[in-house]
């Protein structure tokens, strides 16, 4: 199921409720880029968004957020599966391939296990691996040169269990070796 939503810059609409598994929104700037398109001029093709930043922050109030820097305004689907959310970014490129890497987040305590921006065609896919079934509150706010900030807004909670990946490493987890035993040796030769 496909729902057109048409959203300007500042507003903030919830995601999809229930048993929408996509919906389409479209977002436009509050004002009009200014010639040469700001920071990617010279690359980008006509009518196509540059994915510069993606990112992820924990917020005072305990939630978490999850946002990408595009160089200008674009339509997104958001689409539900076990475990995950994937936001399709019509007209989109990664701006740098380092922006491809995953934002791994398993050590903190938010639904997020992991973000990634993945070029898919014409479009770029910010794929949210989830370990909570959340409803994240989504919204396009305007950003500097014309672009626009897509924020993905997660509730606090109590998501990271004792003995979970949070967890590990700390002395008290049992993954850190006594240092009373000694290492095992490895020998090699005859």
């Amino acid at each position: 199921m496909s729902v057109s939503h048409p959203v300007r810059a500042q507003e903030s609409p919830s995601a999809p409720a229930g048993g929408a598994a996509s919906s389409a929104h479209v977002a436009r700037s509050a004002s009009p880029a200014p010639p040469g398109g700001g920071r990617t001029a010279g690359r980008a093709r006509s009518g196509v968004s540059d994915a510069i930043l993606p990112g992820f922050e924990m917020l005072a109030d305990g939630s978490t957020r999850l946002f990408v820097e595009l160089s200008r305004p674009v339509t997104y689907e958001a689409r539900s599966g076990h475990g995950s959310i994937t936001y399709v970014l019509k007209e989109a490129r990664v701006d740098r391939r380092n922006n491809q890497n995953p934002l791994v987040t398993v050590h903190f305590n938010t639904p997020v296990t992991s973000a990634r921006l993945q070029p898919h065609g014409r479009d770029v896919w910010f794929v949210i691996a989830l370990r909570s079934a959340v409803q994240p509150a989504v919204a396009m706010d305007a950003g500097k040169d014309g672009g626009v900030v897509m924020r993905i807004e997660f509730p606090k909670g109590d998501y990271v269990r004792p003995g979970a990946p949070a967890d590990r490493g700390s002395p008290s987890s049992g993954d850190v070796p006594d240092e009373s035993t000694p290492e095992p040796t490895t020998r090699t030769g005859r």
